[in-house]
């Protein structure tokens, strides 16, 4: 259920934006027009919680968390069918946290 291609969208304090991931045997790999997203999730059949290491590879595109450079965050959502809703925070930063929405968009296939 949980493995496939995401759309992720996120609102934060400085604006909203969005990108894809792909949910693949507890790894999270994405990206949007100026970042990377890697890391790990565990999951059962109503909540998902990651960590996101999310670096910049376009230093003139801001944020939606407004902090600078590569930066960490711990995801907790809660998985209602092909929508996951929750929430990411700042691992081991002070600074505020974002709202996220997950739409799959596609199973993944061997």
């Amino acid at each position: 259920m949980i493995e496939g291609l995401w759309i992720v969208q996120y609102e934060g304090t400085a604006g909203g934006d969005g990108g894809v991931i792909v949910l693949v045997n507890g790894q999270v790999l994405g990206g949007d027009n100026a970042f990377v997203y890697t890391g790990t999730y565990q999951s059962d059949a109503k909540t998902l919680a990651a960590r996101v290491l999310v670096r910049n590879f376009n230093p003139a595109v801001g944020n939606v968390i407004g902090v600078k450079g590569d930066f960490e965050l711990t995801v907790l959502g809660t998985v209602q069918g092909g929508v996951i809703k929750g929430s990411a925070s700042l691992v081991n930063q002070e600074g505020p946290g974002i709202v996220v929405k997950l739409t799959k968009v596609a199973d993944l296939t061997a």
